[in-house]
């Protein structure tokens, strides 16, 4: 996986395609070796799978407590646009 990274990259689009298999570390070794080696050249990639991660870390350790009605829903929508592949940031110029 080599070559510029940006949101219609091929590499890019695989790793949100895999994303929930890659943060469960549910893919053959092979293709988990290689989008390591992608999110090391692409930010927007690692930041999308540190986003991600950060969710399921904050839910286990809040899961003990009801969560608050807003709350769910700003979390389900980040977890929407995380598998769309939208950052929420402005496009690049």
């Amino acid at each position: 996986m080599s070559g510029p990274c940006g949101e219609g990259h091929e590499d890019c689009r695989k790793l949100r395609e895999l994303l929930s298999d890659y943060v469960d570390a549910d893919l053959r070794e092979a293709i988990q070796a290689e989008l390591d080696r992608h999110l090391e050249m692409c930010p927007d990639c690692h930041m999308q799978v540190d986003s991600v991660r950060q969710v399921i870390r904050l839910y286990r350790e809040s899961s003990q407590e009801a969560i608050p009605y807003d709350v769910r829903i700003r979390l389900l929508d980040v977890i929407r646009r995380a598998r769309c592949g939208d950052t929420g940031e402005e496009p690049k110029t």
